[in-house]
């Protein structure tokens, strides 16, 4: 209203005298008021770190990503290569088994059809395969990954792979996150625990 006045004040010499000196007055603090919206910002910003009111979302919140992160992903793929180098160790009927039912994702009719052997020959073989898993899995996260390390495992692994292994001998010292293993719709899982 002020700079409106103000306007008028200044140019009271342009007044011509064709309309109301109110109705002039009038169509200058309609103007001022044009221009004063049209510098005002358009919306509305607030900060991201803006605390909402109790029982709302924070901003920052609705905006972050759901993917994965960089080093989740990482995670996940270095997960998945162990996964793989383990299954390769596996003898040849646990490894068909695995691969049919987890990877081809056939049913345990089909996948023992297509090994031609019966279904609780399968179920078995699966069930030894995925201990055999498991175990080796919790073993290569529990230890360090160090060259004379990874030397050490070969050679016990070497050995072992002649003994029997009992499960109740292995401790998992660190938590193992397999749950990127998992499939949607069953029971089974690729690697389970």
């Amino acid at each position: 209203m002020q700079n409106a006045m103000l306007s008028a004040f200044r140019h009271i010499a342009a007044f011509d005298g064709r309309a109301r000196l109110s109705t002039w007055v009038m169509a200058i603090v309609i103007n001022a008021v044009r221009m004063h919206l049209r510098r005002r910002p358009r919306c509305h910003f607030v900060s991201l770190d803006h605390a909402p009111e109790e029982g709302q979302s924070a901003i920052s919140e609705m905006l972050a990503d759901p993917r994965p992160t960089p080093e989740q992903i990482v995670a996940h793929s270095e997960l998945r290569d162990l996964a793989a180098r383990l299954t390769c160790d596996l003898p040849d009927a646990q490894r068909a088994a695995i691969w049919l039912r987890q990877r081809e994702e056939l049913s345990i009719k089909e996948a023992a059809e297509t090994l031609g052997v019966p279904e609780g020959t399968l179920k078995a073989q699966l069930a030894r395969g995925r201990a055999k898993l498991v175990q080796r899995f919790r073993k290569a996260a529990a230890r360090p990954r160090t060259k004379a390390a990874i030397r050490d495992a070969a050679l016990k692994r070497k050995e072992k792979e002649k003994a029997y292994c009992r499960p109740e001998s292995v401790r998992c010292v660190v938590p193992v996150p397999i749950a990127g293993f998992q499939r949607q719709g069953g029971h089974e899982s690729w690697v389970g625990a």
